[in-house]
């Protein structure tokens, strides 16, 4: 029987008159390299928001390790295991590479928040457990070297990694990337694909990714969803997705998918 993390049933969300999502039903593998794919606009970001705790759906559900998550704040989903990147890079430009990835480590702090201005010996060594995981995390994804350069000046594929890094602080189970090779050239969106597996097996999370570059979709997902009008059209291994045609007509049109039908 399989271990699910992360179950959504019959999700909806309605923006006004608009209905962004409809019937968003899935179940995510513990473990596994999960991909959620469409066309602009289909309504992705807007499920990783809901199940993020960003936005409340209209109706619907949202389950992680057997637990209803729907109605909590998205600093307590993070707190049950759940990170995310986003679509758009987000980092702290006036901190160092260490300073932000330190900041996902507050997650989990222990010691209260009066402890910090005097000083009291169980935050020093907190903070200190903090900063050692913290480079250990960038060394991880290497960017050790960098600790102290601005986040912002780093390279695109670099800040990439260091939003990744800053995820992994928070010491998730389920980690959420919303277009990871965004902005990437071929070679990096390459290596980007090693480097999720690679951190799928150190750090043993489960990976739900959201992407473009259908080389990565391809050549990294163990399982794909595909999204389109705010509803679930198909889902598969990355050969089932390849060739069905309800999945070509979302991206292609009713032409294309017509001339795969019959080959």
């Amino acid at each position: 029987m399989a271990d699910i993390i992360l179950k959504t049933e019959d999700v909806m969300i309605k923006f006004g008159g608009l209905t962004a999502v409809s019937g968003f039903s899935i179940e995510v593998e513990r473990g596994s390299i999960t991909s959620l794919i469409g066309p602009n606009g289909a309504g992705k970001t807007t499920c990783f928001n809901i199940i993020t705790g960003f936005y409340k759906p209209t109706s619907g559900r949202v389950f992680f390790k057997g637990e209803d998550i729907t109605p909590l704040e998205p600093h307590l989903v993070c707190k049950t295991g759940i990170a995310r990147t986003f679509q758009n890079i987000r980092l702290f430009s006036g901190g160092t590479v260490l300073q932000n990835v330190m900041t996902g480590c507050w997650v989990r702090q222990k010691s209260p928040w009066w402890s910090a201005p005097i000083q009291l010996p169980s935050f020093r060594r907190e903070e200190r457990q903090m900063k050692e995981r913290s480079m250990s995390l960038l060394g991880a994804v290497g960017l050790e070297k960098l600790a102290q350069e601005t986040a912002t000046g780093l390279p695109y594929g670099a800040q990439r990694r260091l939003e990744i890094a800053r995820a992994l602080a928070t010491e998730p189970e389920l980690l959420l990337l919303d277009e990871p090779a965004a902005g990437m050239n071929p070679q990096e969106s390459l290596e980007l694909m090693d480097f999720i597996r690679h951190i799928r097996d150190k750090f043993k999370v489960t990976i739900l990714m959201i992407e473009h570059d259908m080389k990565v979709v391809m050549g990294v997902s163990e399982w794909i969803r595909v999204l389109d009008y705010g509803q679930l059209i198909a889902e598969g291994t990355p050969a089932d997705i390849r060739t069905n045609t309800k999945v070509i007509e979302a991206y292609l049109g009713k032409e294309a998918a017509g001339k795969a039908e019959a080959r």
